[in-house]
């Protein structure tokens, strides 16, 4: 498996498909939600690798990547260990994409590092992203059944019986408590008046049956940034729409390539 080393994060565990080519698209870097791994990306992946360079990194405490010891984590550590994964492959100028709690670690790195972000696609977000309360009922109280609650809840009503079920079987990726701190970490952060100082483009994909983060006004998204609504799609867009993301994605590394 490949692994990075970070300071403060010990052993960064990443998922990687296609290569740089000269003169052509950006790289781009993938970040997934609370209490995911780079494993919700394998769809998006496996379609970016035939364009570019594509690489999805497992947060601290999240799939094989080990909890980093005695620290709590939060969007700024998170943040931290994408900035060093980065670094590590020599990525350079590149786009990320972040879904959900990765969209919050997303905006913190674009406004910590402009010059690294050529643009942002962030999946099923807000500045702000709800913590409800039955959501952490589950995560702290029957954290075994907490993928059968998401797959009620953030799954559209639109989606396939077998993927539900794929995603039902898939299990669980991280601890409960790093689960639980994944909530806390959201909880903490709004970056809601920090938005006009963006310098890259933002596009945020939301699905028109996510139940768990409402659609971010168009007022508030940002500058330079657009809101597309995705139809049949709930609030896992990485399992939902694997191609739609892919495809804004290489969009947006041709563009700010050139």
């Amino acid at each position: 498996m490949p692994y990075a080393r970070s300071p403060h994060a010990g052993r960064l565990h990443y998922a990687e498909r296609g290569e740089s080519r000269p003169g052509g698209h950006l790289p781009v870097l993938l970040i997934h939600g609370a209490a995911a791994s780079s494993a919700i990306w394998m769809m998006v992946l496996a379609r970016l690798g035939r364009t570019l360079r594509a690489v999805a990194i497992d947060l601290p405490g999240h799939g094989p990547s080990p909890a980093p010891g005695g620290e709590a984590e939060s969007i700024t550590g998170y943040r931290d260990a994408v900035g060093t994964l980065a670094a590590t492959l020599c990525l350079g100028r590149s786009v990320l994409v972040g879904h959900s709690m990765g969209a919050l670690v997303a905006l913190d790195a674009a406004l910590t590092w402009p010059d690294k972000m050529a643009a942002l696609v962030l999946c099923g977000a807000s500045p702000r992203l709800p913590v409800h309360d039955d959501l952490l009922a589950v995560v702290r109280d029957d954290y075994q059944q907490f993928p059968a609650f998401l797959a009620k809840r953030a799954l559209s009503p639109a989606v396939k019986p077998a993927l539900r079920r794929a995603f039902v079987g898939a299990g669980l990726t991280a601890p409960q408590q790093t689960a639980l701190a994944d909530y806390a970490a959201i909880a903490a952060a709004d970056f809601t008046a920090r938005l006009p100082a963006l310098t890259c483009p933002v596009i945020w994909l939301h699905g028109a049956d996510d139940r768990i983060v409402p659609l971010p006004p168009e007022q508030s998204a940002g500058p330079n940034s657009a809101v597309i609504v995705l139809p049949d799609v709930g609030h896992i867009l990485p399992v939902e729409a694997p191609a739609a993301i892919a495809d804004v994605a290489v969009r947006l590394a041709g563009v700010s390539s050139g």
